[in-house]
């Protein structure tokens, strides 16, 4: 106990101990959104599957007794929304990617990862035990010449589409052209672009036309789509391979089978509303266009703009002052983010209006 609180100690001298709060004031730092979370057609959705009596608990893994017609169903409706052969659903996102990657990549394999990957595809990437080659954010030049320096092997390519923290977003042809021209594989991870992005919301692998070239594709479904839970994308010999090799889908309790009626409605709504899908988009240049000159939002393209200040201390302070002026925005730190690079992360969601967005920059701006 004593070793525990000397390292908590040691968190909190470096303005890096957290701490769990509820939400107050106006949502800032939420991945709803599109405010599908509190959506009634959605909670009518789950309502009514349970007055129908669709199981409200797994029961058990789903290669034992948690099997149910529900996630088959809805496995096969978000494939073909995807334009793709198979789909399978986990949990969560953190066990999509850690259970995809760790599964398909084998000892002798190269992975050739982006810097700033998510934490679960860095965890994947350590699981597997195969080479790590660790490239600059976005910079597909990097990953053509780790491949180039390893031929014959057999090599995995690994980034995300729209990214969580910076908020920008690769140009993913580039990586396909990358991937193809040494025989490598490209997983990409497509969570926060899942309900925004794409003709029916599908991403931005369906956005660019390249579903049939891209290896697999993950999408959560706790973001823009409003629930939990994520989806692996591909083949069906991909999915069959994750119901016989993913740890985290083979030894977790399946989720509750009501919970598939949510996720249809949730599909039902991004694939027929594109106005609410470019909402968040929209706000967010409104956000960055009042902010320009003034603070540093990076790379930001996406509804996710970092107010990027430095160090821990500065993103503290700024969480703190916009909090006083009714704001619930989380500053982000080391290991999150690179040491030097704390930020507070604004999150642009349908529900907020263009004043709201008018109001934020002129306090994000005094707080500075």
């Amino acid at each position: 106990m004593r070793d525990l609180r000397a390292r908590l100690d040691a968190l909190a001298a470096r303005d890096q101990r957290r701490e769990l709060r509820s939400t107050h004031g106006v949502d800032l730092t939420s991945n709803d959104y599109l405010g599908l979370s509190t959506h009634p057609r959605i909670r009518d959705a789950l309502i009514d599957a349970l007055t129908r009596g669709a199981p409200h608990g797994g029961t058990g893994s789903r290669l034992l007794s948690g099997q149910h017609a529900a996630w088959s169903d809805l496995e096969a409706r978000f494939a073909a929304w995807q334009g793709a052969d198979a789909a399978l659903y986990f949990a969560t996102g953190f066990g999509a990617n850690t259970g995809l990657i760790a599964s398909l990549a084998q000892p002798d394999d190269v992975i050739v990862s982006d810097a700033l990957n998510h934490a679960s595809l860095i965890d994947g990437a350590r699981l597997s035990r195969a080479e790590r080659v660790i490239v600059p954010h976005g910079d597909v030049h990097a990953v053509d010449a780790a491949l180039t320096a390893r031929p014959g092997r057999n090599a995995w390519v690994v980034i995300e589409s729209l990214h969580s923290m910076e908020g920008d977003e690769p140009a993913l042809l580039p990586y396909v052209e990358v991937c193809e021209r040494h025989g490598a594989r490209l997983i990409v991870d497509d969570a926060h672009a899942t309900g925004l992005d794409g003709p029916q919301g599908q991403g931005l692998v369906v956005r660019d036309g390249l579903r049939e070239r891209v290896f697999a594709s993950v999408h959560t479904c706790g973001k823009a789509l409003g629930q939990s839970g994520a989806f692996v994308v591909g083949s069906q010999d991909l999915i069959d391979w994750l119901v016989n090799a993913a740890r985290p889908f083979i030894f977790s309790t399946a989720p509750a089978p009501f919970l598939a009626a949510g996720l249809h409605a949730a599909i039902d709504v991004v694939s027929s509303d594109p106005e609410l899908r470019a909402r968040p988009r929209a706000l967010a240049d409104r956000l960055r266009n009042g902010l320009r000159g003034r603070v540093d939002t990076g790379r930001s393209t996406g509804p996710i703009v970092p107010l990027i200040v430095g160090t821990n201390a500065a993103a503290l302070a700024l969480q703190s002052k916009l909090a006083t002026r009714g704001w619930d925005a989380r500053a982000i730190r080391p290991p999150t983010v690179a040491e030097g690079a704390s930020r507070v992360r604004v999150v642009m969601r349908a529900p907020l209006t263009e004043a709201q967005v008018d109001s934020l920059v002129g306090d994000v701006c005094a707080a500075i």
